[in-house]
């Protein structure tokens, strides 16, 4: 007789034990897929539709949705990203976190003003769910949970994780606990897509602050080198060219572009130094004398003179103190020799060199651009580098573009 009335009880209880295997199983494949949704999401919108979406195609999940709280008068209960088969079900849907409003009392309402999570076992039972039971039953809802999505800087919640289900009393103290840890990544993953953003946005505010700077150190280095120019109109250009030059060698050389652009500026200025020298001097159409020529190199200390506190991002200065230096330590104004010469005073060397043959001067005409070549060419090694040489004549190859940047500017 005992063992006739036992056979009912155990199948009662395998059979229950069964059905709380398969909504565990349902809730954990959901978060499976919605926790790689997490992992790849790198913005807000995309975060919450696509955990709405790994949620809602799971078991008899018909819809996931988040909703967002307002501190609006009503206690607005936002929707920011929903899925599922009953979608059609938050469509115009009004939802309030105020405990005075009658769409206050559901699982969301509730959520988010107790900051705990909210379970409809039943949606045909559930008083709080009154007023959405008939729009229920037209999109097949039977239980639903809203679990609180915190917000990580005040106690208030950011909004709530609500989850519905064709089945009655899907959410048991297992899924109750998947689906609010589930929550809490949701939250933190919001977080760290908004500190993220903000990272951004600090980094693009300083690129373009960066940019802004450049373009006015450029400007403003633009504008020193014309007053030069005005002041000696015999090399009016010289500066310009010997600028497209440089960067012409340097790309040759492969340098990156902030190199190139320091080397640029130090290009534009590298004469500045010759506002010292008498205009006449500058000017004269015939050979310097000896105490001439000695107050023209004296324009080499004069612009580092005038550089040398200018708190440049890149030592400019030290490029135009340097750019009449020599390898073999015959120039000047230190006789710098081998390593002691910037890479940078280097290349102005040889583009100067190169631009003050090819170019007419005021005591002599051009020489043309062959005679600079072959000059420079008897030069590498000994007293210009080499590899700036050699960077050079990879110019006149093709297009020439050295040939361009001495007809046309």
């Amino acid at each position: 007789m005992n063992n006739k009335s036992s056979q009912p009880s155990i199948a009662i209880t395998q059979e229950a034990i069964q059905d709380e295997l398969e909504k565990r199983g349902w809730a954990l494949s959901a978060l499976s897929e919605a926790a790689a949704a997490l992992a790849r999401a790198n913005s807000t919108e995309l975060l919450i539709q696509e955990v709405c979406e790994a949620i809602a195609m799971k078991g008899p999940y018909v819809l996931a949705w988040v909703g967002r709280a307002e501190a609006d008068t009503f206690k607005t209960v936002k929707v920011v990203g929903a899925a599922g088969a009953s979608k059609g079900y938050i469509e115009n849907i009004i939802v309030s976190w105020s405990e005075s409003e009658q769409t206050g009392k559901g699982p969301a309402g509730r959520c988010i003003r107790g900051n705990e999570t909210s379970i409809v076992i039943d949606s045909e039972t559930d008083p709080g769910f009154e007023s959405w039971r008939e729009r229920a039953r037209e999109f097949g809802i039977r239980s639903a949970i809203g679990c609180p999505i915190p917000d990580g800087e005040t106690a208030m919640p950011f909004g709530v994780l609500l989850v519905y289900s064709a089945v009655p009393n899907t959410f048991g103290i297992s899924e109750v606990q998947l689906f609010e840890s589930l929550a809490k990544e949701i939250g933190f993953g919001l977080r760290s897509i908004e500190r993220q953003h903000k990272l951004d946005d600090q980094i693009h505010e300083k690129e373009l602050t960066q940019e802004r700077l450049s373009t006015a150190l450029r400007s403003t280095i633009e504008a020193m080198s014309k007053t030069m120019e005005w002041r000696d109109p015999y090399t009016a250009g010289h500066q310009k060219r010997v600028a497209s030059i440089s960067m012409a060698i340097a790309r040759e050389l492969g340098w990156d572009n902030e190199r190139i652009q320091a080397l640029y500026m130090a290009a534009m200025v590298h004469d500045i130094g010759k506002m010292a020298v008498p205009s006449e001097i500058l000017t004269k159409p015939s050979r310097l004398t000896d105490i001439e020529m000695q107050l023209v190199q004296g324009h080499v200390e004069a612009g580092y003179q005038i550089l040398k506190d200018i708190p440049f991002p890149w030592p400019i200065a030290e490029m135009v103190h340097q750019h009449h230096e020599r390898l073999d330590g015959s120039g000047y104004p230190n006789h710098l020799q081998g390593a002691q010469i910037c890479e940078e005073a280097r290349v102005l060397a040889v583009a100067d060199t190169l631009e003050a043959m090819a170019t007419h001067r005021p005591y002599r005409p051009a020489k043309g651009l062959a005679a600079a070549l072959d000059e420079i060419r008897l030069e590498a090694g000994t007293k210009l580098d080499a590899k700036v040489v050699d960077a050079a004549f990879m110019l006149i190859k093709g297009e020439n573009e050295l040939q361009q940047i001495i007809d046309t500017q």
